[in-house]
């Protein structure tokens, strides 16, 4: 989508402006401009007072585009490194939920969890975070400058977040650069993790990233406490639980190994975690009600 009547698509107005699509969208979201819903994105009564209106195209359907003129106002002219960011802002840049934004920058030790909320740690301050507090309930939160987006330690830590996102593709050095000796091991078979853990799939990586920054101990492919070979995809120490993803069971053969497997945990008494395709893009919502069932709070 470039332009329709002097108006330009958000991807079209992202490249006018020279910066990436995910991060004009964050700085709209942040300045209540848009807003979003389910899968799409949707105007607030600010976006409409700046311009913003619906437009349709046989190819992408209905879309917001903005006029013009708009690459005049002060949002954009006032220099975008100024803009402080919340982490759900912030996470609209990095490809997180504002949940996984806060985990990452809790692990590089840029925040702290507080009795409620986030405190900023020194070296988060030393980034240019700013810590505020949410004036209805006093629970403490922090703003982040919109170039920590372009800090070198974030986005290497954000290489093997997003590692996945290239499993199977025959051109993996080209993907990675320099990092990739850092994320892809074993020929180029596996995908180390965040914690050093190898995994070999999608969704043994987001799992073990979730779990992981969650702070929660687990072990991969760990051995089962019975007669024959049979490993986890997870085991979760503290709580004698074991978590395994089915993933597509049309796949050929993929219904009667799960069928055999769940068989091997109730006949030995096992505690044990589902996780479905369906899950995958919801483990910020499954994991916690579930994790909550088996004595784990998950903060």
């Amino acid at each position: 989508m470039q332009q329709t009547d002097q108006y330009l698509s958000g991807s079209a107005l992202a490249r006018r402006l020279n910066i990436p699509s995910r991060e004009l969208f964050a700085l709209l979201v942040e300045n209540g401009w848009i807003v979003r819903q389910g899968e799409q994105w949707r105007l607030t009564r600010k976006g409409e007072f700046e311009g913003g209106k619906y437009l349709n195209s046989e190819r992408f359907g209905t879309y917001i585009g903005w006029p013009e003129q708009v690459l005049e106002h002060r949002l954009f002219t006032t220099g975008l490194e100024q803009t402080q960011l919340t982490a759900a802002a912030l996470g609209l840049r990095l490809g997180l939920s504002a949940r996984q934004t806060n985990l990452l920058l809790l692990e590089l030790g840029w925040i702290r969890k507080g009795v409620k909320g986030w405190e900023l740690t020194a070296q988060g301050k030393a980034l240019g975070g700013v810590q505020e507090e949410y004036p209805d309930t006093g629970v403490p939160y922090v703003r982040w400058p919109g170039t920590l987006s372009g800090n070198p330690v974030l986005t290497e830590n954000l290489r093997i977040i997003h590692a996945y996102e290239h499993l199977g593709e025959a051109t993996a050095g080209d993907l990675f650069g320099d990092p990739e000796s850092e994320i892809r091991i074993d020929g180029g078979t596996g995908l180390r993790a965040l914690d050093g853990h190898v995994l070999h799939s999608k969704a043994a990586l987001m799992i073990c990233h979730w779990l992981y920054m969650s702070e929660i101990v687990h072990a991969c492919g760990r051995r089962l406490p019975v007669e024959g070979d049979y490993r986890c995809d997870f085991y979760l120490p503290s709580l004698h639980l074991y978590l395994e993803y089915w993933g597509d069971e049309s796949a050929p053969g993929q219904l009667r190994a799960k069928l055999e497997k769940k068989a091997v945990y109730e006949r030995n008494g096992l505690k044990l975690l589902e996780i479905g395709a369906d899950d995958l893009t919801r483990l910020d919502d499954v994991l916690p009600r579930r994790l909550l069932k088996h004595g784990l709070a998950v903060y």
